[in-house]
């Protein structure tokens, strides 16, 4: 077919065979791309913590109230909860902890004991945990995917919050406190990106079904 100057560019051959090439290796690529997303997903963790203070300030107990431990005196005791949260798809294994070491959470003041664990769902165990000065450190151990782990401790004093780590190829993200609501934002977030997906899939359908039809056109006049 001759195509003359007057002629829309998008009535030549060439140009949609070329849309067509550029369309194919797109979405080859994306598909290739959610081929290895799939198969290799991102793994995480994520630290946070709460703490309850034992003891307020009250006029009408003034100072008889005291609590201790083994004989000793706490002056500002608290129980401090540290999460850890697995959002990902895939388990963290043991091995994912370099040399077997774990990963440490500093509170900044001496932990005086570790109270107990908890893991959600229920059917998964906890990697152990053990106190050293104000690090607690937890595992090595298996971290099941979409899982929550509970580390009760009790503490004297006003703590703070670091996590370090040697973990493989794991993205470790802390927080000085443990938000309820961040879980409904990573949920909003992702269905974000779903519908965003859905969209630009949307499109490209679209384009190959107009392509279609004007290749059809084409050959069968």
């Amino acid at each position: 077919m001759h195509v003359t100057a007057a002629d829309a560019f998008y009535s030549s051959g060439n140009f949609w065979a070329a849309a067509a090439v550029i369309v194919a290796l797109a979405a080859g690529g994306g598909a290739m791309w959610a081929t290895l997303r799939a198969a290799n997903p991102r793994r995480s963790i994520h630290v946070s913590m709460h703490e309850t203070r034992l003891l307020r300030s009250h006029a009408s107990l003034g100072s008889t109230l005291e609590i201790r431990r083994n004989g000793a005196l706490l002056t500002d005791p608290r129980l401090v909860q540290v999460y850890l949260r697995n959002p990902s798809r895939r388990d963290i294994a043991s091995s994912a902890f370099d040399q077997g070491a774990p990963l440490r959470v500093d509170l900044g003041v001496p932990i005086l004991d570790v109270l107990g664990a908890e893991s959600s769902p229920t059917t998964a165990q906890a990697p152990p945990a053990a106190a050293s000065g104000a690090e607690l450190g937890i595992g090595p151990g298996r971290i099941g995917r979409r899982s929550q782990l509970t580390y009760l401790v009790l503490i004297d004093g006003d703590p703070t919050f670091a996590c370090r780590h040697t973990l493989i190829d794991v993205e470790v993200t802390e927080a000085d406190l443990y938000d309820p609501g961040e879980r409904a934002g990573r949920i909003v977030e992702r269905a974000g990106r779903i519908f965003g997906m859905i969209a630009t899939i949307g499109i490209v359908v679209t384009f190959l079904f107009m392509l279609v039809v004007s290749v059809a056109k084409e050959i069968f006049g």
